[in-house]
This record gives C-alpha cells, structure tokens and sequence, in this order.
C-alpha cells in the first residue's frame, strides 16, 4: 500500500468510516428500541434513515461548490466533527421530530465526507494502487457491520440506545482529533477563475455509473433496512440472533473488501458484474426461506445473509473506484454526484421498503430489492465503456521532488494536493 505513513492514514480514514456507516445505520439494530422510547412505529423509525439520506441528496452538491476551495483535511475533519456533535444531539432527543433534526446535522456534512473521502484516499498512494486505498477506507465500513452495528446493537438492548449514540459520538469525536493530527493540508488549486472555471462535471459514463449505483443500492435499502424482520422470519426469533447475524453480514463484508482490495485494478468489469451477481444470488436465497415457516430453513437464510454481506460490501468499492479511474476535470465534484445518487437510493429504499412492509410481506420486499439489482447488473454489463474489462490508462500524474505536491493532470484543468510530509 505503500510506506507505514500512507497506511496509517488510510486507516485513520478508514476510523472515519467506520463511525459515519455506524452512526448512519444505528436505527436499523434499534429499531425496536427506539420505536418504543419515542412512541412511533417501526416503519418511522425506518424513515429516520429516509429522511436523512433525502437530506444528504439535498445538500451535498450546494456544501461541496461551499468547501471546493477548502484545504482537503479541513473538509475532511469538520464533516467527521459534525458527526460527533449529530450523535450527541441525538442521545438528548426528546422527541422524535428532535431526533430528526440532530441526524440532519450529520446529513448536512455526510454527503461532502464521502465526495472526498475516496479522492484523499487514492491521493495519499501511487496511481496503480488506488483501488487497494479506496478498499482500505472502505473496509471500515465493513467493520462497522462487523463491529459497531452488533455492538451498538448489543450495547442499545442492554443500556438503551441514547447510551449508543454517545458512545459514537464521542467516538467519532476522537477521529476528528487524530485526522487533524495525521493528514496533511491537502491544499486545493485555485480552479474558480479563467477558462477551467466552468467544469462539465455529468457526463454519459457518470450518468451510466449513478444509474447502477441507484438501482443497487436502491435495492439493497429495500431490504437492508428491515434486516431485523428478514431474521425473524428466516430464523424465528431476533434479540441476540440479530446481534450475531449483523456479526455475519460484516465479517463477510471484511473478506468482500479484501478481495476486491487484490482484484478490481486488474479485472474492473469482472469485479463489479461477480459482485451484483452474488448480490442478487443471496437475495434470491432470502427469498425462499421468507416463503417457507419461519425458521425451517435456517441455514439458507444463514447462507444467504453471509453472500449478501461478503458482495454489497464491495459493490461501492467497485463503483466509486470507477468514478476516480475515469479522467476528469473535477474529481470532488464527480463524486459528489455519485453521492447523491448513493444517498438518494438510501432513501428510497428505506421509503419503498416500508411501504412494501406495511402493504404486502418481506419476501415481497426481498423479490423487489432482486428486480432492482438485476436492473443494476444490467446497465454494468451494457456498459462496456463505462465499466470496462482491463483498468483504464490512469491521469498524468507526478510528484515533484520535495513530495510535497501531487500533481494530477486532467484534460482541462489540473487538481494539486499538498501532501506535505508523504
């Protein structure tokens, strides 16, 4: 990955990570939890995740035109700040209009953490090796599902889930802290004037990568977010099962990552298509055991929750890794709006998903959320130029020899970091 000073903050980044899928993802180990300490149903507080990816989707592209300028570990640290401060807010809600207001906070600044995030990644190591530190950053969110979603989880059943976002933000409080500590400034180039001011950021290989990048998560929401009714129904009870099933889904999740770490720089194309197709193959076993009693296949519901975990996982590796190995001229910018389409699918899903809950059956939920992700297989596999089979010839990019700054040339504009100290 590169010299111990690059890994370590692609493992602090990686923290960052961890704590915003945790902090983002909390209502769906609580749900009865919180349903019950606010007096709203399961399917509102499924909404929570609604309401704060719809403002995300909002807000990103008016806060990163807001921050273009900032120096990259600026960005970075505030967003991961703004994080701690929405968890806290959360844990003194008094009602559940509160409770939404504090995850706003975070939403506000959510959006523009995962716009750069990926780009600081492959800044901090050499342009073969972008895929391997966006897995890194991204294996933290693997670990969220293998380790802060169950222990949030287990810690919310035990002393209550006020007590669990604390713990997050105080938490996320400390990573703030140490990523002001570790990174280097990352100073942007003035691009706002001249003839590289106005950049054509959405183009026809974008549009193709956010429409795989919706249908997918789209339906992986669909389904993701009532994880705990698939395993009642598959397994017959829930409480500490849940626990050790959000435990299978991340360590899955955690070899997802490594291998993708070791193969998307070589087979791009492969990697995203075997990715969707196991998606879509452990759906298809959810799907079977939600149409028989309860509990009777226990195993497949097992089989299929571990496949489910090891693919998604990756998937956004795969895609936004796709995003940053196109050449453009505003990077930031391009991932902003992969964000947004990500964060809009969120919240879509967590929408379609209730209203599928509420009417019909979770095997319904689960066979939408299948025709989803086949619609994103699809637009990969027609997308021949978009996802292409071998890793596309990588930007200009140069150090100069006080490594201090990294260089990368685009076709119409050149973006600089300051790496000071790499």
């Amino acid at each position: 990955m590169g010299d111990g000073r690059s890994l370590a903050k692609l493992l602090v980044l990686a923290a960052a990570a961890f704590v915003y899928v945790t902090a983002e993802t909390l209502p769906v180990g609580l749900l009865p939890e919180i349903s019950s300490d606010m007096g709203v149903s399961e399917s509102s507080v499924g909404l929570l995740l609604t309401f704060y990816a719809y403002g995300v989707a909002v807000m990103t592209m008016p806060l990163m035109t807001f921050v273009r300028r900032w120096p990259r570990r600026t960005v970075v640290v505030v967003t991961v700040g703004a994080l701690a401060v929405s968890q806290l807010l959360s844990a003194v809600a008094i009602g559940y209009p509160m409770l939404v207001i504090a995850r706003m906070v975070c939403a506000a600044t959510h959006g523009v953490f995962w716009a750069v995030v990926a780009p600081v990644a492959a800044s901090l190591v050499a342009p073969e090796r972008k895929g391997k530190a966006i897995a890194t950053v991204y294996a933290g969110t693997s670990l969220a599902l293998v380790a802060g979603n169950p222990l949030t989880a287990a810690l919310g059943q035990w002393l209550g889930w006020r007590t669990a976002a604390v713990c997050i933000g105080v938490v996320a409080a400390v990573i703030a802290v140490t990523l002001f500590a570790v990174l280097p400034t990352m100073k942007v180039a003035d691009v706002g004037s001249g003839p590289t001011a106005r950049v054509r950021v959405l183009d026809r290989s974008l549009v193709m990568i956010c429409v795989a990048t919706f249908l997918a998560v789209l339906g992986h929401f669909v389904a993701y977010t009532y994880f705990s009714l698939i395993v009642d129904r598959g397994l017959g009870s829930v409480g500490t099962i849940l626990t050790v099933m959000l435990l299978l889904y991340g360590l899955c999740g955690v070899v997802g990552i490594w291998i993708v770490g070791r193969t998307f720089d070589r087979w791009p194309r492969r990697s995203t298509i075997g990715a969707l197709s196991v998606v879509l193959a452990a759906l298809a076993l959810l799907w079977t055991t939600m149409l028989s009693a309860p509990g009777s296949l226990a195993a497949l519901t097992v089989l299929g929750i571990g496949l489910w975990g090891l693919a998604f996982t990756t998937v956004p590796v795969c895609l936004q890794s796709t995003v940053l190995n196109t050449t453009r001229a505003d990077p930031d910018r391009a991932s902003a709006v992969y964000v947004v389409a990500f964060q809009l699918a969120i919240a879509s899903g967590a929408l379609v998903g209730g209203i599928v809950v509420d009417r019909a059956s979770i095997a319904d939920v689960i066979a939408l959320a299948g025709l989803l992700v086949t619609g994103a297989l699809i637009t990969v596999i027609a997308g021949r130029s978009t996802f292409p089979g071998a890793r596309p010839t990588e930007p200009n990019v140069t150090f100069s020899h006080s490594r201090r700054f990294l260089v990368v040339d685009a076709p119409t504009s050149s973006a600089i970091f300051s790496n000071g100290g790499l």
